[in-house]
């Protein structure tokens, strides 16, 4: 399932060519995937993907939104 996680994560950074929130991101993987990719397992992947040097996140320090845990107000682009 990680490898399908990571690819379909992937494919929609490709994409949106613009750097996407995590949360927002989270929803779109959900929708192609299904509700068996749960926060925490996309949470573990987006870490893996940028400790592999695919993605790159970018923290919003100044969001005023909240999202709901464990997503933060991050924002993720593809380093391909």
């Amino acid at each position: 399932m990680s490898d399908d996680l990571e690819r379909t994560v992937l494919a929609h950074l490709r994409s949106a060519h613009e750097p996407v929130r995590e949360f927002a991101l989270y929803d779109r993987v959900v929708a192609d995937l299904g509700e068996a990719i749960t926060p925490d397992h996309f949470v573990d992947a987006m870490e893996r993907l940028m400790t592999a040097g695919r993605v790159h996140v970018i923290v919003d320090r100044d969001a005023f939104r909240p999202d709901p845990a464990p997503f933060q107000p991050r924002f993720y682009r593809l380093m391909e």
